[in-house]
């Protein structure tokens, strides 16, 4: 794998870096959630005009036809500013709308902004199991009848459509019956509650109680709906685990920063022995999950057996060193770094929730264990 920048990966990553110095201002984030909004729909629009939205679609979708590697650097470069805007979602379930075909211009009107549809899997109990989905498609008079739940969907209250996986055969944990059907997040059967995340990003629960949908909704084969769903959710995760390191980046760095120029005792806080050792141990686990992500992109392209095995070995791995790091942020900033009103508690939290996401490292090592 070469490691190496193309010009083109260079500007891309600059700008993006750019753009957060210049608009994620942390006390602008938190007006933002203070005022409710799920995502800002001014800088959801900047995105599209800035490429990011197309980045990763096909170029017959209207995007531009980037890889898996352009995808990651630009993530991991918005991940310093703590983004409220659900592109990590919105840009998973694209990937998953263009593996299982029928979606029309939907894919378009991604890359253009003005469609964000995310993946509505997660259920109740399934512990992270890529598998289990308790929902059910049957047959109607209309075309199809939905009914169950889905838990914590990620961008759910900015969503302008959902894909959810739903059996049409088969038991809850099998690998064949899964389907998978396009749902406007407007439909009148459709039962979402909105819930404040841990980071104060917004996610959904969302209901199905004879939720009628036309033969059309239906994306891909009947029954044959889990290699798209793989698909997405490979890319969900590829993209959340570049945000995490993109946020464990900021952590050290701010760390850094902070005990230069804090002193006690007469003296900087960096000067100390166990302050220094403590950085060390950030970087190290930093540079860490940086290694377990390139990885990921080793073989993100690759035989699918393999990427499952380097997802579940990456959230392994970044659950365990985003929680260190995290935390140590904390530590070396004492007091201050619990309050909400200053950046390192919140990108802590954002670490805890990425790293609880899909069932955890345990799940992951579990896995594992198993393949």
């Amino acid at each position: 794998m070469d490691f190496g920048l193309s010009e083109e990966q260079v500007l891309l990553v600059d700008g993006a870096r750019r753009y957060v110095e210049q608009t994620s201002d942390y006390e602008a984030r938190r007006k933002a959630v203070d005022s409710g909004e799920a995502y800002g729909a001014a800088r959801w629009q900047q995105f599209a005009e800035l490429g990011w939205l197309a980045l990763a679609l096909p170029e017959r979708h209207g995007g531009l036809g980037g890889s898996a590697v352009d995808y990651a650097l630009l993530v991991e470069a918005l991940g310093a500013g703590l983004m409220l805007e659900p592109l990590v979602p919105v840009a998973a379930a694209a990937m998953a709308l263009v593996t299982a075909g029928g979606a029309g211009d939907l894919p378009s009107a991604v890359a253009e902004g003005s469609a964000r549809p995310v993946l509505a899997h997660g259920e109740p109990g399934s512990g992270g199991l890529l598998t289990f989905v308790e929902s059910r498609a049957e047959r109607s008079a209309a075309g199809w009848r939905l009914t169950g739940a889905k838990s914590l969907v990620l961008g759910g209250a900015a969503a302008t459509h959902y894909l959810v996986s739903a059996r049409t055969s088969g038991d809850k944990a099998d690998d064949a019956g899964i389907s998978l059907f396009l749902v406007p997040a407007d439909h009148a059967a459709l039962g979402r509650r909105d819930v404040r995340l841990t980071d104060d990003s917004v996610g959904a629960h969302l209901a199905f109680t004879g939720l009628d949908l036309p033969d059309a909704a239906l994306l891909g084969p009947e029954s044959g709906g889990l290699p798209a769903l793989r698909e997405g959710m490979a890319w969900l995760q590829l993209g959340l685990h570049a945000e995490a390191l993109g946020a464990m980046d900021k952590a050290l760095w701010t760390t850094r920063d902070y005990v230069r120029t804090r002193r006690q005792f007469g003296t900087e806080l960096s000067t100390f022995q166990a302050v220094q050792h403590g950085l060390a141990d950030m970087a190290m686990e930093t540079e860490l999950s940086r290694s377990m992500l390139l990885r990921l992109l080793s073989v993100f392209d690759g035989d699918s057996a393999e990427r499952d095995r380097t997802l579940a070995a990456a959230k392994a791995q970044f659950g365990r060193s985003g929680f260190f790091v995290g935390a140590q942020a904390v530590q070396l900033h004492g007091g201050i770094g619990m309050a909400d009103e200053y950046l390192i508690g919140m990108i802590f939290k954002r670490l805890l929730l990425l790293r609880n996401l899909h069932g955890g490292p345990d799940m992951a090592l579990g896995q594992l264990t198993q393949d």
